[in-house]
């Protein structure tokens, strides 16, 4: 038997996941923000209780997925921290999987595209790959944004974004096409087990790190101590 922990906090409605030989035993969402990162902990617990009970007779975890955005910075990091910490108590694999294709609409739509506002005057659009796993987003301006999208749908592929569908600057005929989701943690768990071998080792040695849409900004370090650098 295997039994899968997800955790899937890149958007503000977050959740856990537990699942034993493909039956979901556990899940819970909970509201996830600055002032509510701290809301993981009283699921994993719980997830932590139901381990110890005499179903699991103490065996553990088999892998700790978690949602790795594109999405909030610092609930994609929580996460991270909080997967790696049950995996090495459970002497388990902590695996990333892309957020974007464990939305409802693209486990069940037969083609699907995400698509985001992606700031500073760009877009974003993601394809999901028919093993249900999200492929790396693509940055564009608006023109190519709408064109993209027109193309698409005109294509039958569902249109689907974590955003509110109106601060996409979408025609009227477009808005109405483009579905809003949220990922949620059971269907990381549906993803991994929809994929082959081969990337389910590859995605097992990737490091865990949340996925960003464009490089993070950091400004650079001025040179020479502090106590003795010129002004």
């Amino acid at each position: 038997m295997q039994t899968i922990l997800a955790i899937e906090t890149s958007v503000p409605e977050a959740s856990v996941a537990l699942v034993r030989d493909g039956v979901r035993v556990f899940s819970e969402d909970f509201l996830n923000g600055r002032n509510h990162n701290s809301q993981i902990f009283d699921a994993l617990e719980k997830v932590a209780q139901l381990l110890q009970g005499e179903d699991f007779e103490g065996k553990g975890l088999d892998a700790v997925l978690v949602g790795t955005g594109p999405g909030s910075y610092s609930g994609v990091r929580v996460a991270i921290a909080a997967a790696q910490g049950m995996a090495i108590v459970h002497g388990c694999d902590a695996i990333g999987v892309a957020s974007l294709g464990a939305t409802s609409v693209a486990r069940e739509s037969d083609v699907s595209l995400a698509i985001g506002d992606a700031r500073r005057g760009l877009y974003y659009t993601a394809e999901i790959a028919a093993s249900g796993e999200a492929q790396e987003a693509e940055l564009m301006e608006i023109g190519e944004f709408h064109e993209r999208l027109a193309k698409a749908h005109a294509a039958g592929v569902s249109l689907f974004t974590m955003d509110d569908p109106e601060s996409l600057a979408l025609g009227e005929d477009l808005q109405h096409q483009v579905s809003r989701g949220r990922p949620e943690a059971a269907h990381l768990i549906e993803i991994w087990q929809a994929l082959e071998g081969s990337r389910r080792e590859e995605l097992r040695k990737t490091p865990l790190a949340p996925a960003y849409l464009r490089p993070p900004f950091t400004s650079k370090a001025k040179q020479g101590h502090p106590l003795i650098r010129k002004s």
